[in-house]
């Protein structure tokens, strides 16, 4: 398809018009760091009060493989009257640390889409505040053989996640915080029986020499702060007992998230869902979770 392109050398904007249907070009305004994708798609839900949408959408060219997804909605009204089925394109915006869509318009009627391929119902016994940790075998970024009980004497956060998550409100909001963390216990100069652990359940990708470099990227204190990932059989069974679920969708990963603190006992003492909590709440925890007996 032939494009027309606009490129303001001196205003830094580059836009790429598509003389035919809707595809999902980039706009990229490196003043206010936002890389804009225009995409086609179909509504399935509404949830958080219209803040966010369920979108089974195209594939993003340059950016992520077409899926079905939720997506930060920065006008909850522009969900007014649409049904599940309900054909739309709609703007995303990325930054380094958040994303969002608006500019939502319905383009069509389509049958509702299938739900994607979850993974059969977990059977796993969820564990509740109070409950030893169970044991799970992992491989950090040097290829170290860790185990879940290794930390017992030490307060300990773990989370889940894959290094090619691309949105940064998910996958990559959790190293953030949990770097933003590191910072906040280290700062405190007192005690250092603490531990963070970063959990990839993608370890075809996220191999022991693919999260060392991913590691490098990170301002993480291996002291304090490491990479891990075990089978995905293990990485389930640990993740199912606090609610985790990722399957695979189009080549990449579609999942929840959970970050949960375990006290120096091994005891769970708290489960953090989504990710909406703030670094301050996650380090609240963790001082707490030292102090324990």
């Amino acid at each position: 398809m032939p494009l027309n392109l606009i490129v303001a050398i001196a205003g830094t904007v580059i836009m790429a018009f598509a003389t035919g249907p809707l595809m999902p070009k980039a706009c990229a305004d490196s003043a206010t760091n936002v890389t804009i994708y225009f995409v086609r798609g179909v509504f399935e839900e509404s949830r958080s009060a219209g803040r966010q949408a369920v979108i089974a959408h195209e594939a993003i060219t340059g950016y992520m493989d077409a899926m079905t997804m939720p997506f930060n909605v920065k006008f909850p009204s522009e969900l007014k009257g649409l049904r599940p089925g309900d054909k739309i394109t709609f703007r995303l915006s990325v930054t380094d640390t958040q994303d969002w869509i608006d500019e939502i318009k319905k383009t069509g009627r389509g049958a509702a889409t299938s739900k994607p391929a979850q993974p059969q119902a977990d059977t796993t016994p969820q564990l509740e505040p109070g409950a030893l940790l169970p044991e799970c075998i992992l491989t950090n970024q040097a290829g170290q053989i860790v185990r879940t009980g290794d930390f017992k004497g030490q307060a300990l956060a773990f989370t889940f996640f894959f290094s090619r998550c691309p949105l940064p409100t998910l996958c990559p909001r959790m190293n953030n915080n949990f770097a933003a963390v590191q910072q906040a216990l280290k700062a405190d100069g007192g005690q250092t029986n603490w531990q963070l652990l970063s959990l990839s359940f993608d370890p075809g990708f996220d191999t022991p020499e693919h999260l060392r470099d991913f590691a490098t990227l990170q301002p993480i204190d291996t002291r304090h702060w490491n990479f891990a990932t075990s089978s995905a059989q293990e990485i389930r069974k640990l993740g199912g007992a606090f609610g985790l679920k990722f399957w695979h969708e189009n080549g990449s990963f579609s999942h929840n998230l959970r970050t949960v603190v375990v006290d120096c006992s091994g005891r769970i003492q708290k489960v953090f869902t989504g990710n909406e909590w703030q670094p301050g709440e996650l380090a609240a925890e963790m001082r707490k979770a030292m102090a324990a007996p």
